[in-house]
């Protein structure tokens, strides 16, 4: 049964990350974009409507509309995002430990987007999908906590976290 996608992007670089999904899936399944005008319609005499649009295309209209019947499926509720969690205990004072690991993160192209209090927070976008990250760096009796937190869709995430831990084991 096809399915209709409506998009939103926010700037190029999202857009041609979707294009780019849609030729790597085009071997796996059926994907036709929509030329045009796309719209969805919600009316009691959607005939009616389809009657009127028909009388103000050019002819031939054989082939110029398509119609399919859609509802709404919440895809983000079957999907859940993977996480994973890392955590350290350093030797290094709190300070050095938030610079070494604002480097490492950039090194795997995470950029910084906010802190609050302790905890900073990063995304990372890779080919193989978008990241958020949180780090929590706190001092405590024993020396710094450090706790990642790696949250996203597909392989991304266990990649980055086999990145993170092969570079942190030998730093912290």
């Amino acid at each position: 049964m096809p399915h209709l996608f409506i998009v939103g992007y926010e700037n190029d670089a999202e857009r041609k990350r979707v294009e780019y999904l849609l030729d790597k899936w085009s071997n796996r399944a059926r994907i036709s974009k929509v030329r045009g005008i796309s719209f969805i319609i919600d009316a009691s005499d959607v005939e009616g409507f389809a009657e009127e649009l028909l009388s103000k295309l050019d002819p031939p209209t054989e082939g110029k509309v398509r119609v399919y019947r859609v509802e709404p499926e919440d895809i983000g509720s079957k999907i859940a995002p993977n996480r994973r969690e890392l955590e350290y205990l350093a030797g290094e004072e709190p300070i050095v430990v938030q610079k070494l690991l604002k480097y490492v993160l950039s090194k795997f192209g995470a950029y910084y987007v906010s802190s609050e209090g302790n905890i900073s927070r990063y995304r990372a976008y890779t080919k193989k999908g978008r990241m958020e990250i949180e780090a929590s760096v706190e001092e405590t009796g024993e020396g710094t906590r450090v706790v990642i937190g790696i949250e996203g869709y597909g392989t991304a995430v266990d990649d980055l976290a086999r990145k993170l831990e092969k570079e942190l084991s030998l730093l912290l």
